[in-house]
């Protein structure tokens, strides 16, 4: 039985250590998890919803209003109406109250907009409010795509740059072990071994940063992926060639939500110009009524007379004061702003796009050169080793080949980075995979 248990138990920990666990292949299959488990787009998705009610709202004046009523009135001093006298034979006027004390009156009373601009133009602002927010989600995908591209890579960097420290460090030990033997054996003063142990202590120094940096790429990546702090990320051995990547770059979608706002925005100057025209109502009431002399209500078959009545309601604002007139000029500015905001920021997204593809280009030729100098650095440093172990070069020379190796290592990696980095913006571009 205890040993069934354990055999339970086993399993149970080992798909749990599989369920806490992402296997990232590219960054394709990285960008399908953000983007579905980002905790912005989620918040797209419930404004959307939002924004749905919002539309089904501002539609509703298309249907008639129905409204339930039931009043009583006390008529505390009934009014009165002036009478000639000689009908009741009496001289002058009679002054004569007429109704009854109390008056009863329910129905249902329907009511529906004949005419109304202004409730039409903000049923289509809701409307283009949804495809705004639509826009903007589209336009934080590019961004989200960006960021996690470059987190990615600055993983898959700092992965790569680790394991090549690991095969620094053990050059770097056999060195400073080789020295140290020299220095035993009087062959090489200390400061010779002073040197070999501060490029070990580079190396090793390197190597934590690197350390940091994948670490800290991989927090923001579950930050962006809305993966769990407890989660394991496994990310797939990729050889970071200095390749180079597909230039030609997509729409940016940045640009799209601008166009949408300045439509917003003439839809409100066109909604204001509206509040000038008239506003025609239809209505109708379908009741009873009953007046007694007493505070008391009867439900009996004659008690209740039928009342009921339809009209029509034109309401047009002639002088509001300016409040209107001003309110259209501080709307019709508005419209200028977005129209301006759109130009400046598609000539701000010109100059990027140019800059973005210059960049690239340039990091690509440096990063080739690079690459090229860090291999020929790494075959001087197999001679030097060949030499210094002949005896053909001093310590110091073959030190001076070791710090060049590391300097171009150095060099290469950052602008590889620099690289990866522009890369992901560019990759950001092209099509949803």
């Amino acid at each position: 039985m205890n040993k069934a248990f354990v055999y339970v138990l086993a399993f149970f920990l080992f798909t749990n250590s599989l369920a806490a666990q992402v296997q990232i292949d590219n960054l394709q299959s990285l960008w399908k998890i953000a983007l579905q488990n980002n905790s912005n787009q989620k918040v797209y998705a419930l404004k959307r919803e939002q924004l749905g009610y919002d539309y089904k709202t501002a539609t509703s004046f298309y249907y008639p209003q129905a409204a339930a009523s039931f009043n009583g009135q006390d008529n505390l001093i009934q009014s009165v109406t002036p009478v000639p006298g000689v009908i009741f034979n009496k001289p002058g006027t009679v002054y004569l109250q007429f109704g009854k004390h109390y008056t009863y009156n329910t129905g249902l009373t329907v009511t529906k907009d004949l005419f109304d601009w202004q409730a039409i133009l903000q049923s289509k602002i809701a409307k283009e409010n949804i495809a705004l927010n639509n826009v903007q989600q589209d336009a934080y995908i590019q961004t989200l795509k960006t960021q996690v591209g470059q987190y990615y890579y600055a993983a898959l960097l700092a992965k790569a740059s680790m394991e090549i420290a690991k095969k620094d460090l053990a050059l770097g030990d056999s060195i400073f072990g080789a020295i140290k033997n020299k220095f035993k054996q009087g062959l090489t003063d200390v400061s010779a071994v002073n040197q070999a142990e501060i490029n070990r202590n580079n190396i090793s120094q390197n190597n934590f940063q690197s350390e940091q940096l994948y670490n800290q790429a991989v927090a923001n990546i579950k930050l962006l992926a809305g993966i769990s702090a407890t989660t394991k990320i496994v990310l797939a051995n990729i050889p970071l060639e200095n390749q180079p990547s597909n230039v030609a770059l997509g729409n940016d979608k940045t640009l799209i939500p601008y166009t949408n706002s300045v439509t917003i925005t003439d839809l409100q100057v066109r909604a204001q110009k509206a509040t000038f025209l008239p506003k025609l109502t239809a209505t109708g009431y379908f009741g009873f009524q009953q007046f007694r002399d007493k505070f008391d209500l009867s439900f009996t078959k004659n008690a209740w007379s039928d009342y009921q009545y339809i009209g029509l309601g034109l309401n047009w604002p002639l002088f509001t004061g300016f409040a209107n007139s001003n309110k259209l000029k501080s709307i019709s500015t508005q419209k200028r702003i977005a129209e301006q905001n759109y130009q400046s920021a598609k000539e701000q997204s010109n100059i990027n796009d140019s800059l973005l593809l210059s960049n690239y280009s340039t990091f690509y030729n440096m990063t080739s050169i690079a690459e090229n100098s860090f291999y020929l650095y790494g075959k001087n440093l197999d001679l030097s080793l060949q030499k210094f172990r002949e005896g053909l070069i001093s310590i110091d020379a073959y030190l001076k080949t070791f710090q060049d190796y590391l300097a171009a290592e150095n060099v290469y990696m950052n602008n590889l980075s620099n690289l990866l980095t522009t890369k992901a913006s560019i990759e950001a571009r092209t099509p949803n995979p």
